[in-house]
């Protein structure tokens, strides 16, 4: 009988554990795909900075030369 508790319980543990460890790949998978993402939208408002800069740069000279 006691077996029987012992091997459910061991069966419920390890499920417990699955369980947790499934969850455990899933929310570090969430924080690489939003590094990802952060990485990628700062290089491109970095781009649309300087691009914007040297535009502003171009019409200011303009106007200075004419």
């Amino acid at each position: 009988m006691h077996e029987m508790m012992d091997f459910q319980l061991w069966k419920q543990r390890r499920e417990e554990v699955m369980r947790e460890v499934e969850l455990n790949r899933l929310a570090k998978r969430v924080r690489a795909t939003h590094k990802r993402r952060a990485g990628r939208i700062s290089a491109l408002v970095w781009e649309t900075k300087r691009h914007a800069g040297r535009l502003l740069k171009f019409l200011t000279a303009l106007r200075n030369a004419g």
